[in-house]
């Protein structure tokens, strides 16, 4: 795997914050908490031995999802326009676009303080601490961007909450096909995470 900039990556992911998401109440405590020293968010793993399984893979997996959300809105604004319509909602495109933001560099919240460093014999590895044991993977991100971000959308939260697809029914009240058909966005960010995980992973399958 090839290394990279962790200052650099963070200052990219803070200058999309700052950018694509407008002075809404609680944004100026989120990036504090971001950028303080009991949030690990930008040198954390994205998981123990999957994608991302390395320092910063969070943030960088984070920025992944961000980037492939903008190639299919780039894609699919036309449709995602015409279904609005079909829903009988209202539909602004830099509101959606924003939300977007929202939900891609966060849906993997959850992932903050999670992860400890283990050694075994010479080398070290990943291991889980869970510090916050509240609901599933994508609940519990909704529940700590909320606790920043005060006024989070509708379709911010149902976007994060379902980012993970059928591997994580579980943790929707509704069935997943109906929380897609409501909200484009939620759809959106499924597949861009699909994509980020398995189109622009880093790690070599031999070290899965």
């Amino acid at each position: 795997m090839e290394q990279f900039d962790l200052d650099l990556q963070r200052d990219r992911f803070l200058k999309i914050f700052d950018e694509k998401i407008s002075d809404r109440e609680g944004k100026d405590a989120l990036r504090a908490w971001l950028t303080g020293s009991e949030c690990d968010f930008f040198t954390a793993p994205a998981s123990t031995k999957y994608h991302g399984n390395y320092e910063g893979g969070l943030c960088e997996h984070s920025l992944d999802v961000y980037d492939m959300a903008v190639r299919l809105e780039n894609l699919y604004a036309e449709d995602i326009r015409k279904q609005y319509l079909v829903l009988n909602r209202p539909y602004d495109r830099a509101r959606f676009q924003e939300s977007m933001a929202v939900a891609a560099l966060f849906h993997d919240l959850c992932k903050v303080n999670f992860y400890t460093v283990k050694i075994r014999g010479r080398s070290s590895i990943f291991t889980v601490e869970e510090q916050l044991p509240f609901g599933g993977h994508g609940s519990k991100s909704v529940y700590i961007l909320s606790k920043y971000l005060k006024d989070i959308r509708d379709e911010e939260a149902i976007a994060i909450n379902c980012h993970m697809g059928f591997s994580r029914a579980v943790d929707s009240t509704v069935s997943l096909g109906e929380s897609f058909h409501y909200s484009p966005l939620a759809w959106l960010i499924h597949v861009a995470d699909e994509a980020a995980t398995f189109l622009l992973d880093r790690v070599k399958p031999e070290e899965y």
